[in-house]
């Protein structure tokens, strides 16, 4: 007996007959609250309600507040197959297998999500080929998509067909939206609009009680990092160039803030092994999942970004920015489009622990330059960044890709 998708109670709010339901899927697991699930949490509170009726579909539950949206959770996938035998034929079956299992049931229960909510519109929230069963099922039932580029992802002829069904593609670079272009995706429209912060969030003031729980001196310098704990975020390169920095900086402090991802088990071990050696003990903290991350940003003098693959945006440079944090980060990717380099922050060559080090070296022997750029940083947050913008032209979006209506 199939399961059906079921709903999170949210406190109820009256909306406006008017309103056009926006149903927001996002698509990921491993009970993460990553980036596209964070731009959506963002976005729907400053909807305006008289226009549109937000809800949300999840594919598992997760402990979050959607200022009374409707949240749904879709029922979990059958078990994965595994190979009969061990030969490539074994495995391309179970692979193919798997395949058809995930997307034919996620088609099927999005399906029947929209039957029931009836929605004006369909937003993914992880890219065409994350959520190519809600590109098919809304093409199934004749609703119009917005599909959210968050990535630098590979496609296949799959994910090139099923673009020409989507009405509107909403990238987050420039840089994204030149890459699909590149490898052949063909939605109805391709746009770039920046992810947004509420800055009123990033008020200063809360680094000093960070800096008591914690035992840092108020006049230690200290560097940070924030992200989930997993090779790809960089943590260890940034401990490395903490132990190279406190050569010339002996009191330099680095916080680690983060909670452990799924596949970061192993690695997290090795960063505990590697900050008790004695070049960095009682030097590094490994803080842990924390929901006061603004007043973590507020704490530290340098806020460092050191993924090492490209990161598409990297949102945690713009809410250090909106702290009036100078910041540090790789020169590729969304760093590129977030930070100016020499005034907002520096950008440094990318997976390289000396340049990291010269970089916070640098500005931690030049308060007067770290505080000029935190001031440029918030100008910058401010007139680019704000929610405010990234609502008025999501609004706009929806608006227009309703008027248009489905292909």
């Amino acid at each position: 007996m199939r399961r059906r998708a079921h709903s999170v109670p949210a406190a109820w709010r009256p909306e406006p007959m008017s309103a056009r339901r926006i149903l927001f899927v996002e698509a990921s697991t491993g009970g993460v609250v990553g980036g596209s699930l964070t731009g959506i949490l963002h976005l729907i509170p400053h909807l305006d309600r008289t226009r549109f009726a937000p809800s949300l579909a999840l594919f598992e539950p997760k402990s979050i507040a959607v200022d009374g949206a409707p949240v749904h959770v879709l029922p979990p996938l059958p078990r994965r197959a595994g190979a009969a035998g061990k030969g490539t034929i074994a495995r391309t079956v179970a692979r193919v297998t798997n395949f058809q299992a995930v997307l034919g049931t996620r088609t099927r229960a999005l399906g029947a999500l929209l039957r029931r909510e009836r929605p004006a519109l369909v937003y993914l929230a992880n890219g065409v080929r994350a959520n190519l069963d809600g590109v098919i099922a809304a093409r199934l039932r004749r609703v119009p998509v917005v599909c959210h580029e968050k990535a630098l992802g590979s496609f296949g002829p799959l994910e090139r067909l099923a673009s020409r069904w989507i009405d509107a593609c909403v990238c987050m670079t420039d840089e994204i939206a030149a890459h699909c272009r590149a490898r052949r995706l063909r939605p109805r429209r391709l746009i770039t609009i920046h992810d947004g912060i509420d800055t009123r969030r990033f008020a200063p003031g809360g680094g000093a009680a960070i800096r008591r729980e914690f035992g840092i001196p108020a006049d230690a310098p200290l560097a940070g990092i924030v992200g989930h704990i997993q090779d790809w975020k960089g943590q260890h390169l940034v401990v490395e160039a903490v132990a190279r920095a406190r050569r010339r900086f002996a009191e330099l402090r680095c916080l680690v803030v983060g909670g452990v991802h799924r596949r970061g088990v192993e690695y997290a071990a090795y960063l505990r092994e590697r900050i008790a050696a004695p070049d960095l003990a009682g030097h590094v903290i490994l803080t842990g999942a924390r929901d006061d991350v603004p007043a973590c940003l507020d704490a530290m003098d340098v806020a460092i970004h050191a993924s090492v693959v490209p990161e598409p945006f990297g949102r945690v440079l713009i809410e250090a920015m909106a702290l009036g944090r100078a910041v540090i980060a790789p020169r590729e990717g969304g760093p590129l489009a977030v930070v100016v380099d020499g005034e907002t922050g520096l950008l440094v060559a990318p997976r390289d622990a000396d340049a990291l080090a010269d970089a916070l070296a640098t500005l931690l022997a030049d308060p007067a330059r770290r505080v000029a750029m935190g001031h440029a940083g918030r100008s910058r947050v401010d007139a680019v960044f704000d929610i405010r913008h990234h609502v008025a032209a999501m609004e706009a979006l929806f608006e227009d890709v309703l008027a248009q209506g489905s292909r």
